[in-house]
């Protein structure tokens, strides 16, 4: 591909339309669209780390401007937090330096701080109650749907009311946590998939676009800043030991907090467990159909996956110990 500006232009086009396409499949496929979304974001980072700043504003002007006009202004606007703040805050941190990992780390951060307040300025000042993201209304719906189903079942008689009343106290517990999660988590999520896509997509582009980015170390090698862990020690105590204390001011805020707090470090964690579970089978030579079990277990019993990762901080599995006895202090005494 050449420099020109025609050139330029011409890609820049595509792109808008790429992006808009993704932004168009997420209003109508609300869980396939998320994934079309997060693709159609990618010329966001690519224009950004291989053209520059002022392509990047020309990009996302364009974007919004004919997104308004197609669709409405808050669709057009969900760009912003989704797409074009995560673009720039990863391309901020590929460009001082930092390792791949420590990058999407430091963006992730940033853009879930970025999207999560964005949201919630927006959804206070909503006049309509549906704000700029309603993923907590649409979740009611789908709970208020699968309450609808127990209904015609109850009615039918083909299960037991005690069944009936578990299911029910069971699916309302679901909806209760989960709402607590909305949107940090959710958001963080989004921004995972989102800089994964972001990341991978670049690394495949880069020699056709003339510009340089880092690889990733091998996933059995993935370590994170151990200050993690007071994410995890805040959010346990936040949910668990505060939340349950009567009494307790601001109760219901620190039940929230605590939880995204606690639920966004265990991801953390599930993925540094899963890592420390790859090095160990590399370690140890472990066959191919070991590795596939062992994975399919890791992927029902999570949370011993996230104390696995918890662990590694202390216990440092990663990092050869020094042996007891060395050859040469074993030779001087005798």
């Amino acid at each position: 591909m050449t420099n020109s500006t025609a050139t330029r232009t011409l890609g820049l086009a595509v792109m808008v339309l790429i992006t808009m396409a993704g932004l168009f499949a997420a209003t109508k496929l609300p869980l396939v669209g998320a994934l079309v979304l997060s693709v159609a974001g990618l010329p966001a980072f690519v224009i950004i780390l291989a053209w520059g700043g002022l392509w990047f504003l020309l990009y996302s002007a364009l974007t919004v401007t004919l997104s308004s006009l197609i669709a409405t202004p808050s669709t057009a606007l969900m760009l912003v937090p989704l797409i074009f703040m995560p673009a720039l805050f990863l391309h901020a941190a590929v460009k001082i330096g930092l390792a791949p990992l420590k990058a999407v780390c430091l963006a992730l951060l940033s853009a879930t701080l970025f999207s999560t307040g964005l949201w919630a300025v927006m959804n206070s000042v909503a006049s309509n109650g549906q704000g700029l993201l309603p993923v907590r209304e649409q979740f009611a719906k789908q709970i208020a749907i699968v309450e609808q189903q127990l209904d015609k079942i109850q009615e039918k008689g083909q299960e037991s009311q005690e069944a009936i009343d578990t299911a029910r106290e069971n699916l309302r517990e679901v909806f209760d946590y989960t709402t607590l999660l909305i949107p940090a988590t959710f958001l963080f999520v989004w921004h995972v998939l989102t800089f994964g896509i972001f990341y991978a997509g670049a690394m495949r582009l880069a020699p056709k676009l003339g510009y340089e980015i880092k690889s990733f170390p091998p996933f059995a090698e993935w370590r994170f800043d151990w200050n993690i862990i007071w994410l995890y020690m805040a959010g346990w105590i936040g949910y668990y030991v505060l939340g349950n204390t009567e009494g307790w001011p601001a109760r219901e805020f620190t039940i929230s907090v605590g939880a995204n707090l606690l639920a966004i470090s265990s991801i953390v964690y599930y993925v540094a467990g899963f890592s420390l579970l790859f090095f160990m089978f590399d370690k140890y030579k472990i066959g191919s159909f070991a590795r596939m079990g062992l994975s399919c277990l890791a992927l029902v019993f999570t949370q011993a996956v996230v104390w696995f990762g918890i662990i590694d901080v202390w216990a440092d599995f990663r990092t050869p110990k020094p042996a007891l006895f060395s050859s040469d202090d074993t030779d001087d005494e005798f």
